[in-house]
């Protein structure tokens, strides 16, 4: 495990042990005055959606959920997100042949973008006391993945065979499988260079997390929710040189969630 990884990791679970630590005493607070809440605080909606943006170890994603409430102790979604995956090697170069010309990171393979679908459940810990707070959910997902993998092209100068016979140098967009043959690197090419390429890899993932609803309103939903996934692809997903083989990865994801609550009749 590299030092970034555990710092991640132990920053992830002081996060998720200090929260609980806080919220501990409102358990006991919540469980004296559900009878006492006003009736519009005991009402139970249907319905639940939202939308996230998060940020995570390897990337960022923006997501949905679809959510029926069973209860007022369980809410069952149905997720959809897309995010991006990078490697933790990665380190950003500029080139010192050219001027004004994009960063790049050598030997970085493909761009890569993950699409989720799953399902999962919301189950309370903590209730809200009456006179408002944070309300703790545990919260899980099981689902399938789908990663797309766009080759990552650099600009960079090869020598070019003339019809004379001899050599010249010549600027070309090409990917890292061409490297040893490469005199320098100019930098990436645009995103769109490699898009007919794209290759997909399909996998599945899990995840388990907390989430922490600061929502004033029954029927606004706001909520901070961390959570570990981990995802596996059979056939793999190559980011950089030093990775072609890698088919598992484990991220460490924060992110903010915002909807509403509502009935269907």
């Amino acid at each position: 495990m590299t030092p970034l990884r555990q710092l991640i990791l132990r920053t992830f679970m002081f996060t998720l042990f200090g929260a609980c630590s806080f919220l501990l005493p409102a358990q006991s607070i919540d469980i004296q005055n559900d009878n006492e809440k006003p009736l519009e605080e005991k009402l139970v909606y249907t319905r639940q959606n939202s939308v996230n943006i998060a940020i995570h170890s390897q990337g960022f994603g923006a997501g949905f959920k679809i959510g029926k409430i069973k209860s007022i102790h369980k809410t069952v979604n149905w997720e959809a997100e897309v995010a991006s995956l990078h490697s933790l090697k990665e380190i950003k170069t500029i080139s010192t042949i050219e001027y004004y010309t994009r960063p790049y990171v050598y030997g970085k393979l493909n761009n890569v973008y993950v699409v989720r679908f799953g399902y999962g459940q919301e189950r309370r810990i903590f209730g809200k006391p009456y006179w408002g707070g944070i309300e703790t959910w545990w919260t899980y997902e099981v689902g399938a993945s789908l990663a797309l993998m766009k080759p990552y092209y650099y600009y960079v100068t090869v020598y070019e065979p003339t019809s004379e016979g001899s050599y010249q140098e010549v600027i070309e967009e090409q990917t890292f499988e061409n490297h040893s043959q490469w005199l320098g690197i100019i930098g990436r090419s645009a995103f769109t260079k490699g898009l007919t390429e794209t290759k997909l890899s399909p996998g599945a993932h899990a995840s388990m997390g907390l989430s922490f609803e600061i929502g004033k309103q029954r029927t606004r939903l706001q909520a901070i929710n961390v959570k570990v996934v981990a995802e596996g692809f059979p056939m793999g997903v190559p980011l950089m040189d030093g990775q072609r083989n890698k088919w598992f990865y484990l991220t460490f994801h924060l992110s903010y969630n915002w909807g509403s609550r509502f009935n269907k009749y």
